[in-house]
């Protein structure tokens, strides 16, 4: 079993003795903090090299909460397989604090490639976000494959 939560990935293997009904685990709970918290922390590490160093440290703790609760979560749910722009919304304290350094959404996104301001909002390739997920990802699958090889038998994958 894979579960896949906000942050740890947790991964445990059971054995399923089906005339009994009964479940024995073979092998115990295993995993790491690949889930959807390090994902976020990526894209947050990827806005903020959007905005820059300046803008960044203007921003609060509860500022980037907010904008991961809001805009961050929104995003991620928006990637399906013909996504090829990835839009988050701006929050107000975000646009306050790029016009208190003296700048534009516009212009700060002119500092990574793939990246657009629309509407008040950031308009990103999906490739950058992908990235994001890239390394939870590897982190999963490689942690898999060697339970997979430790512990012979298994026949099913639930994530």
């Amino acid at each position: 079993v894979v579960d896949c939560g906000g942050g740890p990935i947790d991964i445990t293997i059971h054995d399923l003795e089906v005339s009994t009904s009964k479940v024995k685990e073979v092998h115990r709970a295993s995993g790491g903090a690949w889930g959807g918290s390090y994902v976020d922390q990526n894209i947050k590490k990827l806005v903020q090299r959007i905005l820059g160093d300046k803008v960044s440290r203007k921003l609060t703790d509860d500022d980037w909460l907010r904008f991961t609760r809001q805009s961050i979560e929104k995003a991620k749910q928006s990637i399906v397989d013909d996504t090829d722009q990835v839009f988050f919304d701006v929050p107000n304290e975000m646009h306050m604090a790029i016009s208190e350094c003296g700048s534009t959404l516009e212009e700060a996104a002119k500092s990574v490639s793939g990246v657009k301001a629309r509407r008040g909002r950031l308009s990103l390739d999906v490739k950058l976000v992908e990235d994001c997920f890239k390394e939870s990802l590897d982190n999963i699958s490689q942690h898999v494959r060697e339970l997979v090889r430790a512990v012979k038998g298994i026949r099913c994958i639930l994530v």
